[in-house]
């Protein structure tokens, strides 16, 4: 069969990168690339499942649970790294680059003007052979203050001047940043009395303010390097704390959430989180589930078992609060959303837990840059991992969810008219409900439907009628006697309900119950966007 030349470029492309330097040293991933660019090739990108991939490409044993191991999650983020570092340095002239999005696992073959001065780079003075480097990640760092390392190098005149070839300038350079470091750490040591524990120092010293885009998400408790979410997020140990004790309960379920790891570690007792921010307006989020109190938990007891208050530079957050108050539950995800929040005037965000009643706790903490006045869209599909639009928007995989089933049928006859068909590969349905945490304000929600289980053409049969439900948001009703059918026209035909207005509960969520009259509810994506002025 005759490839056409796009096929062959990209072949090619690959080839290169795994006869490159980098990848030469880094086997597994460069066994890893090769799997999944075959599987693109050979148009099989669908079987690109975290259960294939753990299988065949990583080789895990059959009885392999992505649920249970992150494995697939951590080696794919790693190899989304080092593509990215090998076209900044030894592939900065490649024209045809290799990407992973985050929230997919099919490549994409991205085509980038390089720049002249890459391909014709003139010898550095003095040296044997070769062209005076242009690029480096230190220079990229240090040119981008901070900012993600752009693909393409900096001017050669910026270039030369921050050049670290010199052992002198690279020594100087390393005694600016320690001395950094240590004025870091003895500023976090005078925001609280008593002495910083020594796991604290180390941690500050050896983490960044934020990761790439200036995100911080830290697991309260964790005492391993990373861990990658199933949206593809990256998680990192536990750092810029102050007091309390770490403690880790196995709980392996969790409710409301498909990453139980999350709340499997936890800061307990009196403490503080300092953390440096760059000046802005952020998104706050704090994670909890409580495993020790309620019923079947080491402790016993249930609502009002534990009592503390939570304070944000040093003003009043919540106060007072309790989880299960919250939730109706123990082990169960409750997740509590501010917006337009800002550090200190000293740089960092100051997070004081303070007994009420028992020990506070936290699970995790993630702060990311916020829209002035507004939340981030929230997007969430019924697949078990996020997934990425025709627009580059990322829909998170299933969560926040009670009750319900999550059903992926492979032999689903394909939408009408769906330029996003993925949005509708799977669904959730049951009785079931989500509680989506949010900041106060108002909001607008939009329900994605297909029926793609009844109708002539389907397996269930059937057609209007067969499929009847409600649908509330806290406890208001938005849909009554709903037929996706019926609405939509008939089966696999895509239907979206947007309701405006809408506004959180008191624990701080948008509930959306749904709720059978003929056979089951169900529903395939979520989205959520913040209408406050």
């Amino acid at each position: 069969m005759v490839q056409d030349n796009d096929s062959v470029e990209e072949r090619e492309a690959l080839a290169a990168v795994l006869a490159s330097a980098t990848f030469q040293k880094s086997p597994n991933l460069a066994r890893l690339l090769e799997y999944i660019c075959t599987k693109y090739f050979e148009g099989a990108a669908n079987d690109l499942k975290e259960y294939n991939i753990g299988v065949e490409a990583l080789g895990r044993h059959d009885d392999f649970d992505p649920t249970a191991n992150s494995i697939v999650r951590v080696e794919i983020h790693r190899l989304r790294e080092k593509l990215k570092r090998f076209y900044e340095t030894e592939g900065l002239g490649h024209k045809l680059m290799i990407s992973l999005q985050v929230g997919r696992y099919a490549p994409d073959f991205i085509r980038r003007e390089v720049p002249t001065a890459v391909e014709k780079a003139p010898l550095a003075a003095g040296s044997v052979s070769g062209p005076e480097p242009t690029s480096s990640p230190e220079v990229i760092e240090e040119v981008g203050n901070g900012a993600a390392a752009s693909p393409y190098p900096p001017p050669a005149a910026v270039a030369k001047r921050f050049s670290f070839t010199t052992p002198r300038l690279f020594g100087l350079l390393a005694g600016v940043i320690f001395i950094v470091a240590v004025i870091a750490v003895w500023k976090m040591g005078g925001t609280h009395t008593g002495l910083i524990r020594p796991s604290a120092v180390a941690a500050n010293l050896r983490s960044s303010a934020a990761g790439e885009g200036g995100e911080v998400r830290i697991l309260a408790g964790y005492t391993k390097e990373t861990y990658v979410d199933r949206s593809g997020q990256m998680w990192h140990a536990d750092r810029y704390f102050h007091g309390g004790t770490p403690a880790h309960r196995s709980v392996e379920f969790v409710a409301r959430t498909l990453d139980p790891v999350i709340y499997q570690t936890s800061r307990v007792g009196e403490f503080a989180y300092d953390i440096p921010l760059k000046p802005g307006v952020y998104e706050l989020r704090l994670y909890f589930a409580e495993t020790s109190f309620g019923p079947g938990n080491p402790w016993g007891g249930g609502e009002a078992s534990r009592i503390f208050s939570i304070d944000l530079n040093g003003k009043p957050l919540l106060e007072p609060f309790d989880p299960m108050r919250d939730t109706g539950a123990c082990n169960t995800a409750d997740v509590r959303v501010f917006k337009d929040v800002s550090p200190a005037p000293d740089g960092y965000l100051h997070l004081n837990f303070r007994r009420s009643q028992d020990s506070p706790f936290l699970n995790a903490l993630e702060i990311v840059p916020g829209i002035p006045g507004k939340l981030h869209p929230i997007r969430l599909v019924a697949r078990e991992n996020s997934w990425t639009d025709e627009k580059g928007r990322i829909w998170r995989p299933d969560c926040y969810f009670s009750g319900g089933r999550l059903a992926v049928f492979h032999y689903k006859a394909p939408v009408v008219e769906a330029p996003d068909a993925g949005l509708f590969e799977g669904d959730r349905f049951g009785n079931f409900n989500y509680a989506i945490p949010v900041a106060p304000g108002k909001y607008a929600v939009t329900l994605y439907f297909a029926e793609t289980y009844f109708g002539l053409e389907n397996v269930g049969i059937g057609g209007e009628g067969s499929r009847v439900f409600d649908v509330y948001c806290n406890g208001v009703a938005l849909l009554r006697d709903f037929d996706i059918c019926k609405e939509a026209g008939g089966a696999n035909r895509v239907l979206q309900k947007t309701f405006h207005g809408l506004v959180p509960n008191a624990t701080g969520n948008l509930k959306l119950s749904f709720v059978p009259i003929k056979n089951y509810a169900q529903v395939n994506a979520i989205e959520v966007n913040d209408e406050s002025e």
